[in-house]
């Protein structure tokens, strides 16, 4: 895997590895960390728990999940998230049908927690940080909706500082 990134608001780490059209994202969840729930409208994700245990949701069901449970199959435009259920890390591994831009994606928001451009409950900080999650949002909506503020909530901040 060429590139590994760490986002130190979500707490996960990342390493990415394409196949073809698709991307295989290997997702190390840290204590107390998590992935919040969203969906994405182009794109069919594939999970499964490598090693540890996670909470998943898919819809509005949530279950902790190992490698026993295999894959789990996330269809277009289905909300799900995961978080960490213990103290110990779990690795999870997801493929992107197809991979678009989740990488980027994924990238671009990694360093914003790098540069302090949230805070640890994932809000932005400060104007800089909202002008960042406007520009952000309206670049990658198309491709990965976040379930929370509220869509228009979210149109209100790209409208504004976007």
């Amino acid at each position: 895997m060429a590139e590994h990134v760490r986002d130190p608001v979500s707490r996960v780490r990342m390493g990415f590895q394409p196949e073809g059209e698709n991307l295989i994202v290997d997702v190390w969840l840290e204590p107390e960390g998590g992935l919040p729930p969203h969906f994405h409208p182009k794109q069919e994700e594939r999970w499964s728990v490598v090693e540890g245990q996670a909470a998943f949701r898919i819809g509005a069901v949530e279950k902790v999940i190992e490698p026993a449970d295999g894959e789990i199959v996330v269809e277009p435009g289905t909300v799900h998230g995961l978080k960490s259920v213990d103290d110990d890390e779990a690795h999870l591994r997801c493929l992107a049908v197809p991979a678009l831009r989740l990488q980027e994606f994924l990238v671009e928001s990694a360093r914003a927690g790098e540069e302090g451009l949230f805070t640890s409950r994932g809000l932005p900080r400060g104007l800089r940080g909202a002008r960042w999650a406007a520009r952000f949002l309206k670049e990658y909506g198309d491709e990965t909706v976040f379930v929370s503020p509220p869509r228009i909530v979210q149109r209100a901040l790209i409208a504004l500082l976007a």
